[in-house]
């Protein structure tokens, strides 16, 4: 596993603690669940990025990465929760 992979799982892990065993399991074992990993580790370190950047669009950023983390958790959860096992991911 890449370590950006690890990083958002690990990301993942501490936001659902209840679920960290399931996140292991899954990330290890679903490519998408994996990717979405990397995907979310990448929109937090932007995300991260933003809030300490004194750009003028850093407000506009900043809700974007919000709006992505967001979304990215919930089609995390889309995929690991049993009742909406095998429905995709909504699209963006």
């Amino acid at each position: 596993m890449e370590a950006a992979r690890r990083r958002g799982l690990a990301r993942l892990q501490l936001r659902w603690p209840a679920r960290r065993q399931e996140l292991a399991l899954r990330a290890a074992s679903d490519v998408r669940v994996g990717e979405l990993c990397e995907a979310y580790e990448t929109a937090c370190a932007a995300l991260d990025y933003w809030l300490h950047s004194a750009a003028s669009i850093a407000p506009e950023r900043i809700e974007e990465y919000r709006s992505l983390i967001i979304a990215t958790e919930e089609d995390v959860l889309a995929l690991i929760n049993p009742r909406t096992e095998g429905t995709p991911p909504r699209r963006r």
